[in-house]
């Protein structure tokens, strides 16, 4: 069994009789001698107290394991997790009818590398005014998934009537489409547009936010 191979293995390491590591785990000296021997198993309780005399784990002393058992950690490579980052563009503004290969990138941003490989294809757009300051404050980075699928309030990019893209919850009903304001300003109020006027022609949909960011520079 791996737990008496373990037990006798840590004993035999530090030159221990089974005297002094019944000591150890608070139990008999015959105890020690069952366990290695396989004839009965320790309680969870004698194990965490081997574990922590000796600094090791109880999956240690539990597990199999062909390596020794070492309370020396000295050489014992710390990982450290690096952030990794991928870069996507920002867009100023994106006007209605023009492919986004054809608008000017502003700059390029990096964002987490899980992000950008959760939404390949997005991009950033700046968020300016406070219409969804519930949600989005003013002066984000908004990343937009031009692939997603965009349902009943979610929050979209679009254009309404070549304007700047702008930043909506978007509700489209039987012959309506609601362009909703999360804000704590009530100046905001929502847009209403009648599909049987062919008033809904006037919007374009860009994509969905999926996440946001605050420029590397903002002041708090």
């Amino acid at each position: 069994m791996s737990i008496a191979k373990n037990i006798k293995k840590l004993r035999e390491k530090y030159n221990l009789s089974q005297e002094e590591l019944a000591a150890i785990a608070g139990v008999t000296d015959g105890a020690v001698s069952s366990w290695e021997k396989g004839n009965s198993i320790p309680r969870m309780g004698a194990i965490q107290k081997i574990a922590d005399h000796f600094g090791i784990t109880k999956s240690e002393i539990i597990e199999d394991d062909d390596e020794p058992v070492s309370k020396n950690t000295d050489n014992i490579q710390k990982i450290i997790p690096v952030g990794r980052s991928v870069e996507v563009p920002l867009y100023g503004s994106i006007a209605a009818g023009i492919p986004l290969e054809m608008i000017e990138i502003e700059e390029h941003i990096e964002i987490p590398e899980i992000i950008g490989d959760k939404f390949p294809g997005a991009f950033l757009l700046r968020v300016n005014g406070d219409s969804m300051n519930k949600v989005v404050p003013n002066g984000m980075y908004a990343l937009i998934d031009p692939n997603g699928e965009i349902k009943n309030g979610d929050i979209a990019a679009v254009n309404v009537n070549g304007c700047e893209a702008t930043l909506k919850r978007f509700y489209k009903l039987q012959n309506t489409i609601v362009l909703e304001p999360d804000s704590y300003n009530p100046e905001h109020a929502p847009q209403i547009f009648d599909c049987t006027k062919n008033e809904c022609d006037e919007i374009r949909v860009i994509g969905k936010m999926v996440w946001f960011m605050p420029p590397f520079n903002m002041k708090y």
